[in-house]
């Protein structure tokens, strides 16, 4: 599936430098399904639980939602 409404959204994204409040630069990742402008503590390693993490996180960072990226299409089984 080829869809330039997401490719626009991407790019509009990447043509303007963001940048986090701690002051690094947010970079272009994509998960739960959609691309996400976020910042780069986002993908450190903690030793707290995962839930915790992500909230203490969102305290003191950013991240911005880009676009929700459609669903892969799986192919049909041939019978």
């Amino acid at each position: 599936m080829h869809d330039d409404s997401i490719l626009v959204a991407i790019e509009a994204a990447l043509s303007r430098p963001a940048f986090c409040s701690c002051g690094t630069q947010l970079h272009l990742v994509t998960h739960d399904g959609a691309a996400w402008l976020e910042c780069v503590a986002f993908e450190r390693p903690s030793r707290l639980p995962s839930s915790l993490a992500l909230f203490v996180r969102e305290l003191g960072h950013d991240r911005e939602h880009v676009v929700d990226l459609p669903e892969a299409e799986v192919p049909a089984l041939a019978a």
